[in-house]
């Protein structure tokens, strides 16, 4: 924590100072030595440096632009940092008053997790619709799969991750100042995971006075920090048990991102073979599973919310003699999108951050990234999905000092049938996601 604090009041004294490497509103330089510069000036305020940065076509004048930060000594110390925008030219970014970073949360980084479809992912309609958007791939992200020694990720838990969320807030709103965008703070979306690490942020924030903050409004995504449930607080203690369990026998590393990897790579190379996951199915079946009936990952007594799954979808009228379900197709997102989503998982995860997480759901150990959210006072808006989190995401909105808060939540089916409800992936890969979710969060950013 007093790492976030340091870090929040360095980069407030350095953003101003930054103004004088700014570009007048009404000039058009930019281009990518500017744009290197900018986010190297943010480095080095935020204690990291910076790579050339790299850009990728989207189409329809939107682009991709992609830096890697440095953030410590070790090999693999580095976060990605990810911005997609309109450019008036290629390296030349319009201008926006608009922009948000969002954060990932288990298994996928920022270009799998929400520029699966490409041209049809939130980041490109928002972009193309005046918003300037960011986004972060945690330090795991980038960890290869011929890794075989963890002892580097033994401490990168959840508060490790909010202060990595605070360099790539840090560097964006240098570059955005850099190249005319004005100083203005951002809008921070967390989706999953990521939502908890964003009130992590959220929380550190409120410990040093308003100046120095880099987040004007945050967006948790189909998740919770708290519950009122006992049956759910009880699962998050079992699950924090089981972690506690690895990592003191010196397991620091979450594998479920290469189970899904193969499930998604078996999907789409073998559909018709026999799947080594799920015996029973094929490996089309096994990759629709994973989407469709997700809870199956859980054991019984450690299930989050009832149902949980990613992608809603149908099921054959018998489970196989084992019990489990018989996935016949999905409802909201398309095949393809979802086995892609599925090949895109990172092999490794930080097994700290689960174990930070389910001990704030817990209550027990305690952590410190949730001390203070009585004083959250930035405007909320709570996305949910009726077959994710849901309405259960909304008790922790309840907890903060907000006046302002919003929520909409994607239900599509009766409580009977949540198991067919829009799903957790659904948001940001649904055919129909625009109009369910996207343009909501857009209107949203229009008036905050």
């Amino acid at each position: 924590m007093k790492r976030s604090i340091q870090l929040l009041f360095a980069c407030a004294l350095a953003l101003p100072a930054l103004s004088a490497h700014a570009v007048p509103a009404d000039t058009t330089p930019n281009d990518r030595a500017l744009l290197r510069q900018a986010a190297t000036l943010g480095c080095q305020q935020a204690g990291c440096t910076s790579s050339n940065v790299q850009r990728r076509d989207l189409g329809g004048g939107i682009a991709e632009y992609t830096y890697v930060l440095r953030v410590g000594t070790g090999p693999y110390d580095a976060i990605g940092l990810h911005r997609v925008v309109h450019e008036q030219s290629p390296f030349h970014p319009v201008h926006t008053s608009r922009a948000l970073l969002l954060t990932h949360g288990d298994i996928w980084g920022f270009d799998a997790a929400f520029l699966s479809g490409s041209a049809h992912s939130l980041p490109v309609f928002l972009a193309k619709n005046g918003v300037d958007v960011w986004g972060i791939d945690l330090r795991w992200v980038r960890v290869p799969a011929t890794v075989t020694d963890f002892t580097f990720m033994k401490d990168w838990g959840i508060e490790h991750d909010a202060e990595d969320v605070e360099v790539a807030l840090t560097v964006a709103r240098a570059v955005r100042l850099a190249t005319g965008n004005g100083l203005g703070r951002m809008t921070l979306l967390g989706w999953s995971r990521g939502g908890i690490i964003g009130y992590a942020v959220m929380n550190g924030e409120t410990t040093v006075p308003p100046p120095f903050r880099n987040v004007s409004a945050f967006i948790p995504v189909d998740i919770y920090l708290k519950t009122n449930d006992a049956g759910f607080q009880q699962a998050a203690c079992t699950r924090y048990a089981a972690e506690k369990t690895l990592l003191d026998a010196g397991t620091y590393e979450a594998t479920s991102g290469s189970i899904v990897q193969t499930l998604g790579n078996l999907a789409v190379t073998a559909p018709s073979g026999s799947s080594p996951v799920f015996p029973g199915l094929t490996n089309d079946q096994a990759g629709l599973l994973t989407g469709e009936a997700t809870f199956v990952f859980f054991p019984p007594d450690q299930q989050p919310v009832p149902s949980y799954h990613f992608t809603g979808g149908t099921f054959a009228s018998t489970p196989l003699p084992s019990g489990l379900p018989v996935p016949t197709g999905l409802l909201y997102s398309s095949k393809p999108t979802w086995f892609h989503e599925l090949q895109g998982a990172s092999p490794v995860q930080a097994e700290r951050e689960l174990a930070d997480s389910d001990a704030a759901i817990c209550g027990t150990p305690d952590v410190t990234f949730d001390d203070h959210l009585s004083q959250i006072t930035v405007p909320i808006l709570y996305i949910g999905a009726g077959g994710g989190f849901g309405p259960y995401g909304v008790y922790t909105t309840t907890l903060l000092g907000s006046h302002d808060v919003t929520t909409h939540i994607v239900h599509l089916t009766p409580d009977t049938n949540r198991l067919g409800d829009f799903g957790h992936a659904d948001l940001f890969l649904g055919t129909n996601a625009q109009t369910l979710v996207w343009q909501t969060i857009l209107d949203w950013l229009r008036t905050h």
